[in-house]
């Protein structure tokens, strides 16, 4: 079965991930058991930072099967995430 992961970068730094973040909790909800959730901080992940070449927080990358189906930099509001999850999983059928 294919895998979809919304992997949350954010930084500490950023007053603008707090508010990510909790978007990004009541997006969870919503998708809960059909889509990983996975939250990324900078300052203790820097070699996945680098490795998804971040240059953004909060940046939001959803993959499925390890591949990137869609890329948000700067602060994304529900609707779009919303909007991008419920397309990746309508093409899985």
């Amino acid at each position: 079965m294919e895998r979809i992961v919304l992997k949350s970068f954010w930084s500490r730094d950023s007053d603008l991930c707090n508010v990510q973040i909790s978007i990004v909790k009541s997006v969870e909800e919503l998708f809960k058991g059909r889509v990983m959730f996975e939250s990324i901080k900078a300052e203790e992940n820097q070699e996945i930072v680098s490795k998804y070449n971040i240059k953004e927080f909060p940046t939001i990358i959803i993959e499925c099967d390890n591949q990137e189906k869609e890329r948000f930099a700067g602060l994304t509001q529900e609707l779009f995430l919303k909007r991008a999850l419920k397309k990746i999983l309508s093409e899985r059928r």
